[in-house]
């Protein structure tokens, strides 16, 4: 995918001064090759949607009656724009210049069929995770020579040809560990993905949810997961 625009797929549901922090770095940051911002606003209540419809021709927005969670918001994207490589990104992301120009050239020129930036912490760089024997994940922090078992869906470049060999997002998955079933499927089929250490990110994680919201769903999310690859894990 040389010629296509790449597509920027954000999702939103409330907490709006992430959401202009993360449009504004883009458009400040982001030079070559081509793209365009996809915003799918999960039925938010705070003047996001109000925000995000001045605008204008600087993105295109998707409303949503309801929130649909990640993966059926990013499959409607993802369908729409099937011949596209299509990054996948969180709301409260922050990117650096030329994160996209990298983590494109990257994808062809080391021939994965997915990237992510590294994301920054107190501890260091978080270069992807490792899944322990009941599917709870454990980050790799300035870990470059670890293979991940994925790489994080908060920001995550996929090629096109990448979808159509390992289809779209489970959407049985409402938040949470879409990333790690998608790239245990990239596994098996062979896809080789990578983080980016050279492109940092700064990611507020989970600003949409609370703490308790968070656990109920990680939980509920991990148990799903441990049931799909039983062969693997223990619920």
């Amino acid at each position: 995918m040389q010629n296509e625009e790449i597509i920027i797929s954000i999702l939103t549901h409330n907490k709006l001064e992430f959401t202009k922090r993360c449009i504004d770095r883009i458009l400040k940051n982001t030079i070559s090759p081509y793209y365009r911002i996809v915003v799918t606003d999960n039925c938010s209540t705070d003047g996001t949607r109000l925000w995000l419809e001045r605008l204008g021709n600087k993105i295109r927005l998707i409303k949503n009656n309801e929130n649909v969670g990640f993966s059926k918001a990013h499959n409607a994207v993802m369908r729409a724009y099937r011949n596209n490589d299509i990054v996948l990104m969180n709301n409260d992301i922050e990117v650096p210049t030329k994160w996209l120009l990298t983590l494109h050239e990257e994808a062809y020129f080391r021939d994965y069929g997915a990237v992510s930036p590294a994301i920054v912490t107190s501890r260091g760089l978080d270069v992807g995770a490792v899944l322990d024997s009941n599917a709870r994940g454990k980050s790799l922090i300035d870990d470059f020579e670890t293979e991940p078992d994925w790489i994080t869906g908060s920001c995550l470049y996929l090629k096109s040809e990448t979808i159509e060999k390992n289809g779209y997002l489970d959407d049985n998955f409402n938040f949470y560990y879409e990333d790690v079933d998608y790239c245990l499927r990239m596994k098996q089929a062979g896809i080789k993905f990578k983080c980016i250490k050279e492109v940092a990110v700064i990611h507020h994680n989970s600003v949409s949810s609370n703490p308790d919201q968070k656990r109920m769903m990680l939980e509920q999310s991990r148990q799903y997961i441990a049931s799909k690859y039983s062969e693997r894990f223990t619920a």
